[in-house]
């Protein structure tokens, strides 16, 4: 029945998921959940005894990979469309196949749905199965994607929604994506009445000139939802499901130097600061993380003509050199960062140290990175990867390093968490130990980013590691 045999945890999935509407596949990166998602979809369709039209909306990255896995394990790659394109195109595939065809498993991204025609289409024919893949994108209950897959949804048959990570900053991630999934049966069909039912304002009492909005689950919320939860889905984790190597995480400090120092704590104080006579404004909260952040991986954006200043014997730029010289005779590394600034430096770095790169961020075409990742993974002579959390983060493989180290991050958990996939996933047990590395400056918006990432880890793992024997 399989074409390749299934995890024990795949298999689990697989049977409880074979004779229902419905189900989640809380699968953390690298545990096989689109493998385990194919074959649920083929229980399904033999149970009706043939195919019929379904729709699996994904991340872009991964269309093609998707297709790929159904080659793997099944037989029905043939009836598999990808959707793909310029939106005039998208919507041709569409209508030709829904017009011209008995059945089709169109795979697109959720952006498809926004395409001018596409949606009415779509809407006029019957569907058998949705899948929603990385469904935590569909959290904000009030996004225009969420709405437009909730449309399609309320009139599919069967449902699967996947992802590693369903909880990224609060509880409250979790409704709009079990409200596609099951049309309100678990968690109702309104945001509002779920959140009073289960959280509270614990910002209500303050004076209106000062208030904000601050959610917080009420005291029996996480047993609620995750009894909930367990009924209607299946969590995997890498260390419990796969004989993979350790995973290391440590964290290694650097200094600011003084000028570093100086800068860092004027725009922490005063939000502005001065570099080469020219003014570096923070005027509000994110952009003040931002350029704190900027500081201390060694520059600053100033002016109003998107410049930079860069800052002289950054200690992080030394320490990333004696790591890259100590590691890549022996081991491929993934070195993070999330400024263009910090791909210059870290490639002059490369370039004295005589190591062969490749580049994964905004800054490369998708065919070049295919060529990137492919000569990362094939040729041994380049020996590392310089990687952007959000462009290299999903759907790509790169089992090859056993070192990734953080030069710079963000604050989303969904970033993190997908990167730190990359690497620690199927494959990596040809290493003996998978280590990862944050570079931190104590003290500094580094350490607050760590913890307020680690906090919403440890709200997500409560929800999903509560089972309904409890």
């Amino acid at each position: 029945m399989y074409l390749i045999k299934p995890w024990d945890h795949q298999l689990k999935a697989i049977n409880t998921a074979k004779d229902r509407r419905y189900f989640a596949l809380f699968f953390e990166m690298g545990t096989g959940k689109t493998m385990t998602a194919i074959n649920i979809l083929r229980h399904w369709f033999m149970q009706d005894g043939y195919i019929k039209n379904s729709l699996i909306l994904c991340p872009p990255i991964v269309i093609d990979q998707w297709a790929e896995e159904f080659e793997k394990h099944s037989n029905i790659s043939r009836f598999v469309v990808p959707v793909k394109g310029t939106g005039a195109k998208r919507l041709k595939i569409f209508k030709e196949r829904l017009e011209n065809n008995p059945a089709s498993i169109f795979i697109t991204n959720y952006e498809t749905l926004s395409c001018k025609g596409i949606m009415p289409l779509l809407l006029r024919h019957n569907w058998f199965a949705q899948i929603c893949d990385e469904s935590h994108k569909l959290k904000n209950h009030a996004a225009k994607r969420t709405k437009l897959v909730t449309q399609l949804a309320d009139q599919t048959f069967r449902k699967l929604i996947l992802t590693g990570s369903p909880v990224l900053n609060s509880p409250m991630d979790i409704f709009s994506q079990i409200r596609i999934m099951d049309k309100g049966e678990n968690f109702g069909k309104n945001f509002y009445v779920f959140r009073a039912q289960y959280f509270y304002d614990r910002n209500a009492n303050m004076p209106k000139t000062k208030y904000f909005p601050d959610w917080v689950p009420n005291p029996n919320t996480v047993l609620e939802l995750g009894k909930k939860l367990d009924r209607i889905s299946q969590k995997a984790l890498k260390s419990e499901c796969i004989d993979l190597p350790p995973l290391v995480k440590t964290q290694i400090p650097v200094e600011l130097n003084q000028y570093q120092k100086m800068a860092y704590n004027e725009m922490k104080d005063d939000l502005i600061t001065y570099l080469d006579g020219k003014a570096a404004v923070a005027n509000i909260a994110l952009t003040k993380i931002l350029r704190l952040q900027q500081i201390i991986s060694g520059f600053v954006g100033v002016g109003d003509k998107g410049e930079t200043h860069s800052f002289k014997d950054v200690p992080r730029l030394k320490a990333l050199h004696d790591l890259l010289e100590e590691l890549t005779p022996n081991h491929k590394v993934i070195v993070w960062a999330g400024f263009i600034q910090n791909y210059k430096k870290i490639k002059e770095i490369c370039d004295a140290l005589s190591i062969k790169y490749v580049e994964l961020h905004g800054g490369i075409g998708a065919k070049e990175k295919q060529t990137a990742i492919t000569q990362f993974r094939e040729d041994d002579k380049i020996r590392v990867c310089i990687a952007n959390q959000k462009s290299a983060g999903v759907g790509v493989n790169l089992v090859e390093a056993s070192y990734a180290i953080y030069y710079s991050r963000g604050y989303s958990l969904e970033d993190d968490l997908q990167s730190e996939s990359r690497n620690y996933r199927g494959g990596s047990e040809r290493h003996s130990k998978i280590t990862r590395i944050d570079l931190v400056s104590k003290g500094t918006v580094d350490e607050i980013i760590l913890k307020a990432l680690a906090k919403k880890q440890s709200i997500a793992d409560k929800i999903l590691d509560i089972k309904e024997k409890l």
